[in-house]
């Protein structure tokens, strides 16, 4: 079993032969999509699995991945949208993925219990009713950017999900160089990455206790390193309280929702504080000078 491998639901209504000969090889991608699903969302009483957060994914990623050639890819992408099974949007730094009905955290502990003929009834159908949503699905797909912009907007709580997403994507892409492996990190730990941002915690500092984690740690044995960004996110948490205490780090992400493109508010740092006290210092001596009011000792 590969390192960092851990276990998702799926459904036994997928062994049906009507979604083999559906899916066939394009199975791998269908489940790294259950798999990788971080939130789900119900629209029009369908449960659509929000991969990575909504994070953008290119085709040379996925092809890392699965080590196969872009057309495979390609060919994959095809018959899950083809058939339904997924919901892919064109956006500009890549491909956002939905897989249809994930339900990856419905009924968790409910579904340990189902019955064969009940998973059946639970698994996605794609007759009657639901071809007219396949149909429905091809014409989403064109979408304009301002359509792509409203689906970040949406998976938003504290900030606009574009800057959020760029800085979890510099952040995963450091703390991977830092690993020395893997070109993404697991569901999991982008949503830690993703919920520090959210909560303010600039990507500098983040990327600056990876570096100490990683230069610092001393591992017991040959196996032992530092696998999942989990090790490093209450270490983060601990600096960033450590320095709000001493000073507040400005250019932060709010921890507020804020209009895109409204003007963000700046604290000044203590050097430019100084800086301006030192400036009202020269200015107000200027003054006595020109007043006769200066004195040559030395001030204090």
């Amino acid at each position: 079993m590969p390192e960092g491998s851990y276990p998702f639901p799926t459904y036994s209504g997928l062994l049906e032969p009507r979604h083999y000969k559906q899916i066939g090889t394009a199975i791998w991608l269908f489940l790294w999509c259950i798999s990788s699903t971080t939130a789900e969302k119900e629209k029009e009483g369908t449960v659509w699995g929000v991969v990575l957060g909504n994070k953008p994914i290119r085709i040379n990623e996925l092809e890392e991945i699965f080590e196969v050639s872009n057309r495979t890819i390609r060919s994959w992408i095809k018959t899950l949208e083809d058939h339904g099974y997924i919901r892919v949007t064109r956006a500009p730094y890549g491909l956002i993925f939905s897989v249809r009905n994930s339900k990856k955290y419905q009924n968790r502990v409910a579904e340990n219990f189902h019955s064969p003929d009940r998973d059946r009834q639970n698994v996605a159908t794609l007759e009657g009713s639901d071809r007219q949503n396949v149909a429905d699905l091809a014409a989403e797909n064109c979408r304009s950017n301002k359509d792509i912009t409203e689906i970040l907007k949406d998976a938003a709580s504290a900030s606009d999900e574009s800057q959020i997403l760029k800085a979890v994507s510099q952040i995963e892409k450091h703390f991977c160089q830092r690993r020395g492996r893997g070109l993404n990190v697991s569901p999991t730990d982008f949503a830690e990455i993703k919920q520090m941002i959210i909560d303010g915690l600039p990507v500098d500092l983040i990327n600056r206790v990876v570096d100490d984690s990683f230069d610092n740690y001393k591992p017991k044995h040959k196996r032992d390193e530092i696998r999942s960004i989990t090790y490093c996110v209450p270490r983060c948490y601990d600096e960033w309280t450590k320095l709000q205490q001493e000073e507040p780090i400005t250019g932060a992400v709010p921890h507020v929702p804020v209009a895109i493109g409204s003007p963000q508010p700046q604290r000044k740092t203590k050097h430019q504080r100084d800086l301006e006290e030192l400036d009202m210092m020269i200015e107000e001596e200027r003054r006595r000078g020109e007043t006769g009011g200066y004195s040559s000792g030395p001030h204090h």
